[in-house]
C-alpha cells in the first residue's frame, strides 16, 4: 500500500508540473515595411530584407548558481528492526521521536548551472527509547538507531517555463545504520544485541515546481530505487509549498515519506519516516 502512495505521489508531481511545463512563449517577428520597399512584388522577392535575415542572438552562458537548504524533517518511525536473529516492531510517533532523540543533523547542496544540477543530502539521526512488551519472557525492549543518510546525484531540467519546471535525476543513496536492542528479562538475564550495516542504493526520479505567484510555488519530488542491487526496495515521495521572502532567501514545509526494505543474514532494516519537513533554501 505505501508502495502504490509513493508511486502515486510521483504521477501526481508530474500531472501538477505539466500543464505548466506546456506554456511555451511564441514571438512574432513583424517586418517593417518602409515606402522603397513597395516598389514591384519581384524586388521584394528576390532581395529579402536584411531584417528578414535576423537571427536572435543567444543568451551567454548561464554560470554556476549554488543553494544551501538546512532543514528539519518532523517525522515518526515505522516498521521492523533485527539484529543477529533478534527482531522487534518499532512504530514512534514524532512526538516519541523527539522525546527520545539524541542528535539530529540535516541539510541540502545544490549546484546547478544551466539545465544542469548536481544535488546532495546528508542526514544522520541518533535516537534511543524503551518500548513497553506484554510479553512474559520480557518486561521491556530497549532499542537504539544511528542513522546516515548521504544521497548524491544529478538532476537535468527536460521542460521549463514561466510556470514552471519538471527535470529527471538519478543517483546513489548512501546508508549506514546501527541499531541496538536491548530485550530486558530478570532471569537469565538481558539479550543485548548490536550490529552496523552500510549500503548503497541507486535510485532514478522527478522532480517538478509549479509557479503559483511571484512569491509562491509548489514544489514535488519523487524517487524509486534499490532494485535489489543492496535494498529491496526503498523510496521517497515530497510534496510542499514554498514562499520567496527575498531574492535569495525562500521559505520551505512540506511532506515527505522515505521507506527502507533491507535484510542482509539476520539484519532487518525495513522502516518508514513520514512527517512534515520545513526549511529554508539560500542561493549564495
Amino acid at each position: 500500500m505505501k508502495i502504490m502512495l509513493l508511486i502515486g505521489c510521483g504521477v501526481l508531481t508530474l500531472v501538477m508540473c505539466a500543464p505548466v511545463a506546456g506554456q511555451t512563449a511564441k514571438v512574432t517577428l513583424v517586418k517593417p515595411v518602409s515606402p522603397d520597399s513597395q516598389s514591384s512584388p519581384s524586388e521584394s522577392t528576390n532581395e529579402p530584407s536584411s531584417n528578414a535575415e535576423a537571427v536572435p542572438q543567444a543568451s551567454p552562458d548561464e554560470g554556476w548558481e549554488f543553494f544551501v537548504t538546512p532543514h528539519f524533517f518532523l517525522a515518526g518511525l515505522d516498521g521492523t528492526i533485527g539484529v543477529v536473529g533478534q527482531r522487534t516492531e518499532v512504530s514512534a510517533t514524532f512526538r516519541d521521536l523527539f522525546r527520545n532523540l539524541d542528535f539530529a543533523a540535516m541539510g541540502q547542496l545544490e549546484a546547478r548551472k544551466g539545465n544542469w544540477s548536481i544535488l546532495g543530502e546528508a542526514m544522520y539521526i541518533s535516537l534511543s527509547g524503551t518500548r513497553v512488551t506484554p510479553s512474559p519472557f520480557f518486561s521491556d525492549i530497549d532499542v537504539g538507531v544511528k542513522e546516515t543518510i548521504i544521497e548524491p546525484a544529478i538532476a537535468y531540467r527536460v521542460m521549463k517555463s514561466e510556470g514552471g519546471s519538471i527535470g529527471l535525476l538519478a543517483g546513489v543513496r548512501f546508508w549506514r545504520v546501527k541499531p541496538h536492542i536491548v530485550f530486558q528479562r530478570s532471569f537469565p538475564g538481558p539479550i543485548d544485541v548490536e550490529d552496523s550495516k552500510s549500503w548503497a542504493d541507486p535510485i532514478i526520479g522527478v522532480r517538478g515546481v509549479a509557479q503559483i505567484s511571484p512569491r509562491v510555488f509548489l514544489m514535488g519530488r519523487f524517487d524509486a530505487g534499490g532494485f535489489g542491487v543492496s535494498s529491496d526496495f526503498t523510496g521517497q515521495a515530497f510534496g510542499g509549498v514554498g514562499f520567496r521572502v527575498k531574492p535569495r532567501i525562500e521559505l520551505i514545509g512540506g511532506y515527505r515519506y522515505l521507506r527502507v526494505d533491507y535484510f542482509d543474514e539476520g539484519f532487518i532494516f525495513k522502516t518508514a519516516m513520514s512527517g512534515i519537513t520545513l526549511g529554508a533554501k539560500f542561493r549564495l
